[in-house]
């Protein structure tokens, strides 16, 4: 028996990814950025999301992608982690997609090892593929991106 998982989605550059809908808390729509100076790759600043300071996280930075400042069509994708609210900053949002396991399949193997923790699976949908991401795991890689 298959099990529908709901799937935020989303376009980062030509890449199409979701995110499981039930780590979305709010999506927002062309909020200030604050850059935070040496702050660790992958950190596009500080948003102020009706008085709380967030930290927005650059998705195309932190799957190294080419870096393209955001701008006020850059949308937010916000999630908790351990208590802490995140931003993913992202080019578009998509739909809200109920897919089933029988259209999911394990990363490739052959990944590198960051690339694996990242994409955690694909959903083969009838005309494109859809990269499943884990929030919490490209958070958890950045302060390693600052010291290396």
């Amino acid at each position: 028996m298959s099990t529908a998982i709901s799937y935020s989605t989303f376009w980062v550059g030509d890449f199409y990814f979701g995110i499981r809908t039930s780590d979305v808390v709010e999506l927002t729509k062309g909020l200030e950025i604050t850059p935070v100076p040496l702050g660790p790759i992958g950190i596009a600043g500080f948003i102020n999301l009706r008085g709380q300071i967030v930290t927005g996280i650059d998705v195309r930075t932190r799957l190294r992608m080419e870096a393209r400042p955001p701008n006020d069509k850059t949308i937010s994708i916000f999630f908790r982690n351990e208590g802490t609210l995140y931003g993913l900053l992202v080019d578009i949002v998509s739909d809200i997609l109920e897919l089933d396991d029988t259209t999911f399949e394990a990363a490739p193997s052959n990944l590198p090892g960051e690339a694996q923790e990242l994409i955690t699976g694909v959903h083969k949908l009838s005309t494109r593929l859809l990269l499943i991401l884990d929030p919490h795991k490209i958070i958890s890689g950045i302060d390693l991106l600052a010291r290396g």
